[in-house]
């Protein structure tokens, strides 16, 4: 009998496609706050793609589970543990990897702005437009685009783009990048930047209604109407 040493064995990874908003100033006072998109990216340290961007990740132990690799190697090379996680697809063309061939197991992250601030120094947020024709990714200083990545990691964050834009119609997904209390004007700019299109306020109030619960509590800066706190509704 064949013993499993006989076959050549892939060799298997985690990557992890981590999303988080910013909230930018508005820019007069009749406008609402900007928002922004952004992903986590790390820069190698070491061949093949040596300084080049890419997700956060790393070769499975043999006694590890995936998302628990993934959380370390977030851990380890972005500083991150604040993490909803997700799984999104198992990556597995031939050649995705000079050295061998591998296998990721990919995971869809999502982060609160409030737990962004603190990453290493090898890791950096950059920022995406959805609804753009072609992935573009900024962070001031560069400017990237797919082919520019590690590996086929441009590809594994547009197939993380679309699974987040898919589910947030329907899912919980929005509000693992909300605040835990929020206005329902912040939550429709959240969407309306993921999705990369407006919404009418009526439009999205009823496909949110049985998904948020008011706090009773309101928030609001001179000069401004007191805007009503909402929370995601348990079961919602």
């Amino acid at each position: 009998m064949p013993s499993l040493y006989d076959y050549a064995h892939p060799f298997v990874t985690t990557d992890a496609v981590v999303f988080a908003l910013r909230t930018l100033p508005a820019d007069s006072y009749r406008k609402l706050p900007v928002m922004q998109l952004r992903v986590l990216l790390y820069q190698r340290a070491d061949e093949p793609a040596l300084g080049r961007w890419s997700l956060p990740g790393g070769f499975l132990n043999i006694d590890e589970l995936p998302e628990d690799n993934a959380r370390r190697k977030l851990s380890d090379k972005a500083l991150t543990t604040k993490c909803y996680l997700e799984q999104l697809y198992t990556f597995c063309d031939l050649g995705r990897d000079p050295r061998a061939r591998v296998i990721s197991v990919v995971y869809l992250g999502l982060m609160r702005e409030a737990d962004t601030d603190h990453i290493g120094q090898s890791a950096r947020w950059f920022t995406l437009t959805p609804g753009a024709p072609d992935l573009t990714l900024s962070d001031g200083a560069n400017r990237l685009v797919k082919s520019d990545l590690a590996f086929d990691h441009g590809n594994i964050i547009q197939v993380g783009l679309e699974r987040l834009q898919a589910k947030i119609v329907y899912a919980d997904l929005l509000f693992h990048l909300l605040p835990a209390q929020f206005t329902l004007t912040q939550m429709q700019n959240a969407y309306e930047t993921i999705l990369g299109r407006k919404e009418s306020a009526a439009n999205f109030r009823r496909k949110m209604a049985g998904r948020v619960v008011s706090t009773g509590r309101y928030v609001g800066d001179k000069g401004h109407r007191p805007a009503e706190l909402y929370t995601q509704k348990a079961g919602g």
